[in-house]
């Protein structure tokens, strides 16, 4: 029994530490948004579907023998994809879907040992039932969640600090060989004792008991509405925070802590105590999508918070729907499937059907509408027909008010909205503010953080406001260097194009932008594009990998402004990412990144790196003046001695924060942005 729960074990701490670790490193490639990890984990639970189903298909059609002789096939060709190295498979394409390129990278870097290691968690069971090794195979359950929730935890506060991912991989890939040899110990166990049991008893004909179809509906529904749950409030955390691996572990954490609560006990999920805080949890979800921003500890506790208490009630529900031990690889391969539905859902569906971020809405829509079925057919069982009907009317009114009311908060439609539109790098959204005025402009908004604006009336449309108005810092640096002949500008993030107001008309200016519907929304709905007279190149694609295709650009001016909502954009401020713009950045050049932001200050940071860098920095803070001048706060660096000389710039430079020195550097292998909270 010993070999059977370590392999369990193995496999799916195993399991859970290659999600994160692949998902980092594939984060960079296709911008560091949050819609990274949503499609990772769709590919993660379609992988587990198909490991799923594979081990139901053995259990119900083959022997033990022949179970465990297929499955060390498939354990030795799992060994062609050893060890994982996703760094020599990428080739992002902005001109191609995201999402599939993700898909495909993934299958060809870790496709075989995922597959057959979420196989090996519901045959090991089966094999232990099968030859009499258990008498509780759910208990076996409970340990490979306890695994997975070791690995997830272990990766961000253990792992990823402590070792860098080219070695996260290796060790990854030759604990994965250990674990092959533990799973064909077991196999060759399970084939030599099964001559002497009997075997186990039919799973199908007229001797198996029958499920109910609304068994089936509610085995696959309560996973997907769980894993609905999961990613819309990882998304809603990401997309505002920054999309990192502890972001990422924490939801899926707590997640897998109510699989492994309820299932290890069915004394664990009392109706009474979770149903209560059931109702409290949706109040707490109102208030998040509706009310006042908290904090960004109080908003990831009360989100954990919420999390925690339905996922409990959805598991602890579907343990209670468990069926007998015969039937166990069905049961889960309907929660696996569940799960990929639910991934596919919000992963998939709802950027091609929504406009907007209505997930949670959707989740806890669904999650309430399960709990009073469940609970009106409890009702029917328990309650007398006098006292039963007028019990389950009241649930059913109770669940319709609810659900309109998320319908209701999901519409909340904006006056003067001109164009909304979601794809993977998120929802953008083009509004209007004092119409018909003199003062009327037009605003770019992705997510919850604005990303410029234009005025509409042709004496001001050519005005740089918002961030970038008069003594901004973009500002600034730009006019130091205005009486210089060719300017050649580099900037990454294109917004609606205000910074290109600056560049003249003997200038060239290179912008990087990721998102396609940016660069159409900038030259649709606003004029600085078209209004330019500079030379300008727009290169769609991650900065990143677009810079270090080229040769050297000798920028004089590079500017970064490539914040998604107010996400931060982890991969484009590592010392990596810098010593790259300096190559591209000529001796004397200026780099200005804007660093406006709800949660975090970053002028700790890039003034460590200024000084690991040789370069001096300066911070330009200005207040916000009107509805078109808003406040900004832009980082210079540079090694340009008679820029940082002007007296303006060294009285910035004196009412700048010290440094104390305690802000570790970004690297491509570590950051950590909660130590820039606010």
């Amino acid at each position: 029994m010993l070999a059977f729960a370590l392999t369990i074990f193995t496999s799916a701490f195993l399991l859970f530490q290659i999600q994160p670790l692949i998902t980092k490193f594939i984060l960079p490639w296709f911008g560091g948004g949050t819609a990274v990890w949503a499609v990772s984990m769709l590919f993660f639970q379609s992988c587990l579907v198909a490991g799923y189903g594979y081990a139901h298909l053995s259990v119900r059609y083959l022997g033990l023998r022949k179970q465990t002789q297929l499955h060390s096939v498939f354990l030795l060709l799992a060994l062609i994809q050893i060890p994982i190295s996703p760094s020599e498979l990428y080739g992002f394409d902005a001109a191609q879907n995201p999402t599939l390129q993700i898909l495909n990278l993934l299958f060809r870097t870790i496709g075989l040992p995922f597959f057959v290691l979420s196989a090996t968690a519901p045959l090991i069971q089966a094999w232990a039932s099968g030859i009499q090794a258990t008498s509780n195979p759910y208990r076996l359950y409970a340990l490979s969640n306890v695994a997975a929730l070791a690995a997830l935890l272990s990766y961000p506060f253990i792992i990823e600090p402590m070792f860098n991912r080219q070695l996260q991989a290796q060790a990854w890939s030759v604990t994965f060989a250990v674990f092959i040899a533990l799973c064909v110990y077991c196999a060759f166990d399970t084939a030599s004792r099964s001559k002497t049991h009997s075997p186990a008893p039919p799973t199908s004909g007229v001797n198996a008991p029958r499920v109910p179809i609304v068994s089936w509906l509610l085995w696959l529904m309560l996973p997907a509405t769980a894993v609905t749950l999961l990613l819309s409030v990882t998304n809603q955390l990401t997309r505002d925070l920054v999309s990192i691996p502890f972001l990422w572990v924490l939801p899926l954490s707590v997640y897998l802590l109510t699989f492994i609560i309820a299932f290890d006990n069915e004394r664990w999920y009392r109706r009474r105590l979770f149903l209560p805080l059931f109702a409290f949890s949706l109040a707490w979800i109102f208030y998040l999508l509706l009310g006042e921003a908290l904090n960004v500890t109080w908003t990831i506790i009360v989100f954990m918070f919420t999390l925690f208490v339905l996922c409990m009630v959805c598991h602890g529900e579907l343990y209670r729907l468990r069926p007998t031990a015969n039937q166990l690889t069905g049961y889960y391969l309907m929660v696996a499937l569940g799960g990929a539905l639910g991934s596919a859902l919000v992963s998939v569906l709802m950027p091609i059907i929504s406009d907007r971020y209505i997930e949670l809405q959707i989740a806890a829509s669904m999650a309430t509408i399960l709990v009073v079925l469940l609970l009106m057919k409890h009702v029917n069982v328990k309650a007398s027909l006098t006292a039963g009907i007028p019990m389950q009317v009241a649930l059913a009114i109770g669940a319709t008010s609810i659900v309109l009311a998320f319908v209701q908060s999901a519409r909340n439609e904006e006056p003067d909205i001109v164009y909304q539109a979601r794809n993977f790098y998120g929802v953008l959204t083009v509004g209007r503010d004092n119409a018909g005025t003199s003062e009327e402009f037009l605003w770019l908004r992705n997510g919850n953080s604005y990303h410029g604006a234009q005025a509409t009336t042709p004496f001001k449309k050519s005005l740089a406001i918002t961030y970038y108005s008069p003594g901004s810092g973009i500002d600034i640096a730009m006019s130091f260097s205005t009486g210089q002949p060719k300017r050649h500008i580099g900037m990454i993030g294109l917004g609606i194009g205000t910074a290109i107001s600056y560049a003249g008309v003997q200038d060239s200016v290179k912008v990087y932008e990721i998102n396609p519907d940016v660069v159409a929304i900038a030259e649709r709905h606003f004029t600085y594009l078209a209004d330019t007279t500079a030379d300008v190149k727009l290169v769609l694609g991650d900065a990143r990998l677009s810079l270090e295709k080229e040769l050297p650009q000798a920028f004089d001016i590079f500017v970064l402004d490539a914040f998604s909502s107010d996400a931060i954009p982890v991969h484009l401020l590592t010392r990596e990412a810098f010593e790259l713009y300096l190559k591209h950045l000529k001796p004397d050049g200026i780099i200005t990144v804007l660093i406006s932001s709800w949660h975090f200050d970053f002028q700790p940071l890039l003034t460590e790196m200024a000084r690991a860098l040789g370069l001096q920095s300066v911070l330009v803070s200005n207040a916000s003046n009107s509805a078109q001048q808003w406040g900004s706060r832009w980082m210079i660096l540079t090694k340009n001695d008679q820029f940082m000389s002007q007296e303006f710039i060294q009285l910035m430079q004196q009412k700048m924060p010290e440094s104390n020195g305690k802000v570790r550097l970004w690297t491509d292998d570590f950051s950590s942005p909660f130590q820039l909270l606010k």
